[in-house]
């Protein structure tokens, strides 16, 4: 009973810092596109990426595999995000430090999440692959405009990983919460 307890805490905190970053994203992400004169632009498409698979695939997939999805993906936004922080360091001015802070800030959030997400799976016992290699992001090429644009498109893809991330939490925690409920009856009916 102890272990459900902890594991629906858990999920409770995953969801809420998962909150956090999507609030914090609709912020950060507009105060990007402001500092670099984006606002007046159509929304960029984002093409491809983990997080545009389609939901009938992606419902498709157990459980496990849906954390362990998600894990990596926050891995690797993780390491474009890092880089994002550099680039950004490099460009801009120095009366947008708050940008710069809002991003730190943003990583260490990621950060954290990934450490919670990463606990979860052991918890609930998903086997953790090697994350070598995960990374197939190339943040040295490009225009200074080509990587403002690579920077909006990583705020965009953490933002579509929040929301998707809360609905896996979510049926994690539902299904966890009915396994341990079909398992107690039986358990009692024994005694």
């Amino acid at each position: 009973m102890d272990s459900e307890v902890a594991l629906q805490d858990l999920c409770s905190r995953v969801i809420q810092q998962l909150r956090q970053i999507r609030a914090d994203l609709v912020h950060l992400t507009e105060k990007y596109l402001e500092t670099h004169g984006f606002h007046d632009l159509p929304h960029f498409d984002i093409h491809g990426g983990s997080a545009s698979m389609g939901s009938d695939s992606w419902m498709k997939m157990a459980m496990e595999e849906r954390l362990l999805a998600n894990i990596t993906a926050y891995i690797k936004l993780e390491r474009r995000l890092t880089q994002v922080i550099e680039e950004q360091a490099e460009s801009l001015l120095q009366g947008e430090g708050d940008l710069h802070g809002g991003l730190q800030n943003l990583m260490e959030q990621v950060s954290s999440l990934r450490a919670q997400l990463e606990y979860l799976g052991t918890t609930i016992g998903v086997k953790m692959e090697s994350d070598e290699g995960t990374d197939e992001f190339d943040g040295e090429s490009g225009s200074m405009f080509e990587r403002k644009v690579r920077g909006y498109h990583v705020l965009r893809e953490l933002s579509m990983w929040a929301v998707r991330s809360v609905r896996d939490v979510r049926k994690l925690q539902r299904e966890q919460k009915l396994a341990n409920k079909t398992e107690t009856p039986s358990e009692g009916s024994g005694q």
